[in-house]
């Protein structure tokens, strides 16, 4: 009887017969050709892409493809004035929809200007706290070396901080240790990132890249996750994309499944 209703094959004739009521259409081998490796959105569901598709071992370990799991900050780079902005570009003819945000962190750190920026009682050791932005882990600044006033001389990073909004970057007044009205110039650079949506119909890593007014240099580095991740079984699956997000239903649960059906830009071996 079930060899009636599906096949061991991966091709349309073999797509179990009364898949298409998964999308409430008729359970006829007209309707199950139709249905067989769908990508036409909206085709079944409003807002949705749907398709039946053979699922073999081979592709079920395959962990290449798909969408994009994270970022990793190759170079932070310097120079951005606002929070940097993060892009993706390329990835196969079919990859959209991944999107991230990023934090910025202080690279570099100088006095400010002025005669009087080093300030005045400051020691060598003090530790500072950057002033103002928004952060998850605010930036601190090491005094390293003072004159006879206590004017500090050099600066160097103690925490580089996590920011969404940056902090003042020219004359930063900061705050703590035994001294006043130190002023410091402040670079910032990409810290981390962190992906928001993962984006479908990846078959290659794609290209990072950051934006933000004044940066330059910073690099970064993607890796995909598979579609595949959300099949359970090899056999015949019932595919559902809506937006980002796809979603794999086990219809008939096999050992594997022969052949192979054009599907190797979203299941590839």
């Amino acid at each position: 009887m079930a060899q009636s209703q599906w096949g061991k094959v991966d091709r349309k004739q073999d797509s179990p017969i009364w898949a298409p009521a998964q999308v409430n259409k008729a359970s006829t081998r007209l309707q199950a050709n139709a249905l067989f490796n769908n990508t036409t959105s909206d085709a079944y569901i409003t807002g949705a892409t749907v398709g039946t598709f053979g699922v073999s071992t081979a592709e079920m370990a395959d962990a290449v493809v798909g969408q994009v799991a994270s970022v990793t900050v190759s170079t932070a780079g310097s120079g951005f004035t606002v929070r940097p902005t993060v892009s993706f570009s390329g990835g196969g003819q079919d990859a959209s929809g991944a999107t991230a945000t990023a934090t910025a962190k202080v690279v570099s750190v100088t006095l400010g200007g002025g005669a009087s920026a080093g300030g005045s009682n400051y020691a060598a050791g003090d530790v500072v706290t950057v002033n103002g932005g928004t952060a998850s882990t605010t930036a601190k600044i090491n005094v390293l070396t003072v004159n006879s006033s206590g004017g500090a001389l050099t600066l160097s990073i103690n925490v580089a901080g996590s920011y969404t909004v940056l902090p003042t970057l020219a004359n930063n007044a900061p705050t703590g240790g035994n001294g006043t009205s130190l002023k410091v110039n402040l670079s910032y650079g990409v810290n981390d990132v962190t992906v928001t949506a993962n984006g479908s119909g990846y078959t290659a890593v794609p290209t990072v890249a950051f934006g933000g007014a004044g940066g330059s240099g910073a690099t970064g580095a993607a890796t995909l996750r598979s579609e595949q991740g959300g099949i359970t079984h090899a056999g015949w699956v019932l595919r559902k994309k809506v937006g980002s997000r796809t979603q794999y239903e086990t219809l008939v649960a096999m050992k594997t499944i022969s052949s192979d059906a054009s599907d190797d830009s979203l299941l590839p071996e």
